[in-house]
């Protein structure tokens, strides 16, 4: 039995995480919560750290073909290449990344004699629902009340969820890349005053061989306010495909791709859309591209548009695709694994980390990262503001490092569309930055682009309507 064996079977990733003990206090870790509302076999954790932010680690004892470790392992779903045992996790925390100073590390809190009083005390707190508000259940469509096509609504001009609230035109829903993609059914909530019932909206995920409701995404009544994800949770809604498909558009939310094409139906007339219902984690990827296969679509057929949030987490969304594309460039060789793009940090700093083999991508992304270094601190020094960003080059990894998460944040939900444009293997591939804007003006999501679009022409309205009476 190795030594990280027995280290794991004593200590594992489950026991720093769910206990109170000296190890996770060292490395900065201030709150942990246990998430119920996943429907999965892994255990899902929600981490608060000083350095990173906040978290999501899927915790797994078996592998893929149901094999037992013996212990608990895990995969950091915020952070990419952040995987592996317990003292992985700890390695990837210090400053020199290295396994045996995390062994050490662990020395210094004498683990082995401490242990079992850490376990006779848990330590976090139980939510039923992950980040952005939804929860995995079962499908179960003979359960749903009065489930029916929305067009049954439509065509007897009753009102709808995406028409009062989301501002949703109905000739989108009842366009031809979305109609019956989008389903209602009834659900009754019980109150101290008696049951209401309120009409959710549901967008069906079909599976692509069999074209069967496998799962869906559910945006619910307003007043409760609460997304389900329900089914096969790795799958993605995905609009009506057009039979020529210039433009494959991903957003966080099928009201998001309804936004998206209501804005610009014109040039979306020959466009795919899919939704990761705020969430594209690797799997949900591999399905993404299981459908354009099994289309047998080709990347130098189509823009593959990637229309997520204005936002960090829709940065790091960005990254992923990115990513893919790098790797698909230059694959990994016995060099060593590539690691591309991710987020860390260095001495307490967060930072963007770069790691490729291939020099002239290293030359283009070093590049880039001076120009976004200098234009952003010279507007720091014109606002007088603390704190710069600067490169530190280190172990063949470039770092374009942040002076606190909060900056990061800022820098890079500006980041995706300059990062693409700016480094060559990236601008003569098939992938598109999009994100939502109204005249100039950045938005968090396409929707409220459409609301704000929506409110703009009330105002016109009025105004003329005032012209003609004078």
């Amino acid at each position: 039995m190795s030594v990280y064996t027995r280290i794991n079977e004593l200590f594992d990733i489950k026991t720093l995480l769910q206990t109170r003990n000296p190890i996770r206090e060292a490395l900065g870790i201030t709150k942990v919560e246990l998430d119920k509302g996943k429907g999965s076999n892994s255990i899902q954790l929600h981490i608060e750290e000083q350095t990173r932010g906040r978290q999501r680690i899927l915790l797994y004892d078996t592998d893929k073909e149901g094999k037992s470790y013996g212990y608990f392992r895990y995969d950091n779903r915020t952070y990419t290449n952040d995987s592996g045992d317990v003292i992985q996790f700890i390695a990837n925390r210090l400053k020199s990344k290295k396994t045996h100073d995390a062994i050490s590390f662990l020395n210094r809190y004498h683990y082995r004699s401490q242990v079992e009083e850490w376990k006779k005390h848990e330590d976090f707190a139980i939510t039923t629902k992950n980040r952005n508000g939804s929860k995995s259940m079962p499908l179960q469509l003979d359960e749903l009340h009065n489930l029916r096509d929305i067009s049954q609504t439509i065509l007897a001009e009753a009102e709808h969820y995406l028409e009062t609230h989301r501002k949703i035109e109905n000739d989108v829903i009842m366009s031809p890349l979305f109609v019956e993609t989008i389903m209602l059914y009834e659900h009754t909530v019980e109150t101290e005053t008696g049951p209401i019932v309120f009409t959710n909206t549901l967008f069906p995920k079909f599976d692509i061989q069999t074209n069967e409701i496998k799962g869906a995404e559910v945006k619910t009544a307003a007043r409760t306010n609460n997304n389900l994800c329900l089914g096969r949770d790795e799958m993605l809604w995905h609009s009506n495909k057009p039979e020529t498909v210039n433009k494959i558009v991903v957003c966080e939310s099928a009201i998001d791709a309804l936004s998206h094409f209501q804005l610009n139906p014109k040039d979306n007339q020959n466009t795919w859309y899919f939704s990761t219902n705020g969430n594209f984690y690797p799997s949900r990827q591999g399905w993404l591209y299981q459908c354009i296969s099994a289309e047998g679509l080709h990347p130098e057929e189509y823009s593959l548009v990637l229309a997520f949030d204005r936002d960090h987490q829709g940065f790091q969304y960005d990254l992923s695709m990115i990513n893919k594309v790098l790797e698909d460039r230059h694959p990994s060789t016995s060099v060593g694994v590539q690691e591309f793009f991710t987020l860390d940090n260095i001495d307490g700093k967060p930072c963007l980390r770069f790691h490729c083999t291939n020099q002239t991508t290293n030359q283009a992304v070093q590049q880039w990262f001076f120009n976004i270094q200098d234009h952003f601190n010279e507007n720091a020094l014109a606002k007088r503001e603390n704190g710069m960003i600067h490169i530190h080059n280190s172990n063949d990894r470039l770092n374009l490092v942040f002076p606190s998460v909060g900056k990061m944040k800022d820098v890079t939900m500006r980041l995706s569309s300059s990062l693409v444009r700016n480094i060559p293997i990236l601008s003569n591939s098939n992938i598109k930055i999009e994100k939502a804007n109204f005249k100039g003006k950045g938005f968090k999501d396409w929707n409220e682009v459409v609301q704000k679009n929506t409110q703009k022409q009330k105002v016109e309205g009025k105004k003329q309507a005032r012209s003609k009476k004078v």
